[in-house]
């Protein structure tokens, strides 16, 4: 009898043992390529944290992030831990829908200190944190060295300039006859895509000293000389014929992946996937500045669901203060491209190790001084919809680009008065 009530005893230890476990439901937007190194980092999290599963469940792209987890919220049925676009924040911070986690900063006042400052800035909204910078990424240039050499420019020196780049597309583009259709365009520069045209149209306006937005994110600024200067130059290279007009951003992707695109501006958190796929020689630069240099810092970042458990969300900062050390952050950048958050990732020798093996990481590294994060705002996804709609006007001869961006304009600030008034 007295066995037999120990062996009781031993299991209902191990049984609340088992039941004490905590998972957490991680949804994140990494697709194709991240997606083998993110769940590498989850499961090695998983078997070292014995007390903590953690489910991660890709939602599709960061937009469609954003609607299911409006949905999600609505429902009831939100997930613990989510990666959202440091554009997006705002929209569920606005409704109080994540949690400050601030006072998990607080506890270690070291911690924010090894993060890149201008990573840091993303994240913090009235002084509070409400994420930790994760896959931060700049806008590079990618070209293909091989096609450069072919047409008698030297591969090692791309474009520094945005003069320097037309020269060198109209050298890069080919065609069958003086007015046929380029079978090898020179440049692939913001064409259809929602998503991506003005993320990429974005460091054109500021490399000719223009703003998107004033200071206090009240008044749009696109309809200004800079930045109607800029579309302008933009049109320019579809009507020369040096980028295509009406390839989706799908299409453009394939074409340069082919041999059939010259460069253009990407993520550097597409350069492992390039560098492991590409047939042909991979070059990866700064962008070609103007008036200023400047590229576009985008990327997301780990957030906690407002109203989760206290258990929750202590495994929940163990989850992502483990994602962002400093040895996951160097193996998330040299498997992806995305850029290392902490500053003592960037000091170590292993980071020089890394550049040994694949030296186009260290570009993105180099542009982290020039890059500039993205306009954030609640209605963000509605206002670069409309940004985008002026950019198709303008490259499809609709309107002209004062008209297009004045237009533009005009419903922008409609917004953000609306929001200033609620």
């Amino acid at each position: 009898m007295k066995k037999y009530m120990v062996f009781l005893l031993l299991a209902v230890f191990v049984l609340s043992m088992g039941f004490s476990k905590i998972t957490l439901v991680f949804w994140h937007s990494m697709a194709d390529y991240q997606k083998p190194a993110l769940d590498k980092l989850v499961s090695d999290f998983n078997s070292t944290h014995p007390n903590i599963h953690v489910i991660a469940i890709y939602q599709g792209t960061y937009d469609q992030m954003v609607t299911k987890l409006k949905a999600a919220f609505l429902s009831h049925r939100t997930p613990d831990v989510v990666q959202l676009n440091i554009e997006h924040l705002r929209i569920f911070t606005a409704n109080s829908q994540l949690l400050d986690l601030s006072k998990f900063v607080e506890e270690t006042p070291s911690f924010k200190d090894d993060f890149v400052d201008s990573f840091w800035k993303t994240v913090v909204i009235n002084g509070r944190v409400f994420a930790i910078p994760f896959n931060i990424s700049c806008l590079m240039l990618f070209y293909n060295k091989d096609l450069f050499q072919r047409a008698g420019l030297d591969p090692t020196k791309p474009p520094k300039t945005w003069d320097e780049m037309v020269k060198m597309a109209k050298k890069l583009t080919v065609r069958r006859s003086p007015n046929s259709k380029p079978t090898q365009y020179g440049l692939f520069w913001g064409v259809n895509g929602e998503s991506t045209a003005f993320y990429e149209f974005e460091p054109l306006i500021w490399q000719n000293g223009g703003r998107i937005f004033n200071d206090s994110m009240t008044k749009c600024l696109v309809n200004q000389p800079p930045a109607v200067e800029a579309l302008k130059e933009w049109k320019s290279w579809f009507d020369m014929g040096i980028s295509p007009r009406n390839m989706s951003y799908q299409e453009g992707v394939q074409a340069f992946m082919m041999g059939k695109i010259a460069m253009g501006p990407m993520t550097s958190g597409g350069i492992r996937y390039a560098l492991d796929n590409l047939p042909w020689n991979l070059g990866v630069a700064m962008l070609p500045s103007h008036k200023a240099t400047v590229t576009t810092l985008g990327g997301g970042s780990l957030a906690m669901i407002k109203g989760i458990s206290p258990e929750k969300q202590k495994a929940a900062w163990q989850f992502i203060t483990w994602m962002t050390d400093t040895k996951n952050t160097l193996y998330w950048y040299e498997n992806t491209g995305y850029l290392p958050v902490r500053k003592s990732a960037l000091n170590s020798l292993q980071i020089r190790l890394i550049w040994k093996k694949y030296p186009q990481l260290k570009v993105a590294i180099d542009s982290i001084p020039y890059a500039r994060p993205r306009p954030v705002n609640v209605d963000i996804i509605q206002i670069r919809h409309i940004l985008y709609e002026a950019l198709q006007e303008v490259k499809h001869n609709v309107k002209t680009p004062q008209q297009a961006f004045d237009n533009a304009a005009k419903k922008v600030d409609e917004i953000l008065e609306r929001e200033r008034s609620k």
